[in-house]
């Protein structure tokens, strides 16, 4: 997975991790649109047995987690689609509907969805700040430090990871589990990389409409450019 083979020969496809239904889009797409026909694997996909309000869903304009969840699967069907990908959703449910999974069910899920996709790349968030993000983090490291994953491509996650001090200990996180990261440069990814927030992100990210809602507007830090690492045992 070095940048040669990223950027010659045939385009790579990706399986990308999404802790929730717009990360990958806040914190990847530009790396989505120039690898057509990668997966994106989104964990905190589930919903609760029997539907419950939340003030999250509240300021995004649900009646309940039954609707949100109906409504953001249509919202990341169609930013996918403008970036390319295609989804794969696992069941667990994020912080806010309770039922947290252990690291080591959402290692071996994701082991399992890196199985099913042969030869893709595999892409993971730093894991930061967040609890869910944190939980998906460990859960990759916890691959790669076992040796079921030999490397991936780390993405930022959008917006927390301009929270002070939030990214410097994410790479205090990894030197602490003998992890190296190295910063992949655009061009690692071709010629045609886009690195800015392109009229074809702004689209992608303005179709999470309900989460656009409870922010009020784009976050700040989605319009930044991307930031890649190439992450690997030492």
């Amino acid at each position: 997975m070095t940048g040669a083979a990223l950027s010659g020969g045939a385009v790579p496809r990706l399986i990308v991790v999404s802790p929730h239904l717009d990360d990958a889009v806040l914190g990847c797409s530009g790396l989505l649109v120039q690898c057509p026909g990668s997966v994106v694997c989104t964990v905190f996909a589930g919903e609760p047995d029997a539907p419950m309000s939340t003030p999250w869903d509240a300021a995004c304009g649900f009646a309940d987690s039954r609707e949100a969840m109906r409504v953001r699967r249509e919202e990341d069907d169609r930013a996918l689609s403008l970036c390319g990908a295609q989804a794969v959703r696992l069941d667990f449910r994020d912080a806010q509907y309770g039922a947290t999974p252990s690291v080591d069910d959402v290692a071996e899920a994701l082991a399992a969805q890196f199985a099913r996709f042969p030869g893709y790349v595999p892409v993971c968030p730093l894991g930061l700040w967040h609890s869910d993000h944190e939980l998906v983090g460990a859960a990759s490291r916890r691959l790669l430090g076992s040796g079921r994953l030999a490397r991936c491509i780390a993405y930022e996650d959008a917006i927390y990871r301009a929270m002070p001090g939030v990214l410097s200990a994410g790479f205090k996180r990894l030197e602490h589990e003998r992890l190296r990261a190295h910063a992949l440069r655009a061009d690692a990814f071709g010629p045609r990389a886009a690195n800015g927030f392109t009229a074809l992100k702004r689209r992608a990210v303005q179709a999470y409409a309900s989460q656009m809602r409870a922010f009020e507007t784009i976050p700040p830090d989605a319009v930044r450019a991307e930031h890649y690492w190439r992450i690997a045992p030492r």
